[in-house]
């Protein structure tokens, strides 16, 4: 073994989610409408609905797979537990939480990693676990913000269609007092 390489620890019984548990969620329409020319609110209207979809989707995910593995034997007689927690946007992130003092933080994760009394057994699963919550709250995130985005773009773009078309209507009522005139 070379000088500063490390063993890798045996994985346990923590399974993280593999390609097929995406497979579900409907993420190749979404990317393919994310790249289109978009001509009016109703197509961003789409996108919005098509984010909150995703991005339930991507919480189910999380809690059915991930946040219920984590809250199984022998994880449970741990200190620490991966809790869900919603923010004040609405979006619902995974956390690790101190059970005695409610802290919450990686800070809370990375000390009962480097905690000697955590089991070298946890070890390899805490790191996977670790891994998988730090991507899943990545994407919901992500498809969170642009959900969001696309939401105000609908906005801003039915105020668009309110000017255009109170523009046209004077244009019109123009038209109409010149012929009357004739």
């Amino acid at each position: 073994m070379q000088q500063g390489a490390f063993q890798p620890l045996q994985q346990g019984a923590f399974q993280p989610l593999q390609q097929d548990a995406f497979s579900t969620l409907q993420h190749a329409p979404f990317l393919k409408g994310l790249l289109k020319p978009f001509k009016g609110k109703g197509g961003m209207l789409q996108l919005t609905e098509l984010c909150r979809s995703l991005e339930d989707d991507l919480n189910a995910l999380a809690e059915d797979q991930v946040l219920a593995q984590a809250n199984r034997h022998p994880y449970t007689l741990l200190p620490v537990r991966m809790v869900r927690q919603r923010t004040s946007a609405g979006t619902v992130f995974l956390r690790w939480q101190e059970m005695g003092t409610r802290q919450m933080g990686v800070n809370v994760w990375s000390s009962l990693l480097t905690d000697p009394r955590t089991p070298e057994s946890l070890l390899q699963d805490l790191h996977a676990m670790e891994q998988q919550r730090v991507a899943l709250n990545m994407q919901i995130s992500l498809v969170h913000s642009i959900g969001r985005q696309a939401a105000e773009c609908a906005e801003k773009m039915a105020q668009a269609d309110a000017v255009y078309a109170e523009r046209l209507q004077q244009i019109n009522q123009s038209r109409v007092a010149n012929v009357s005139q004739e």
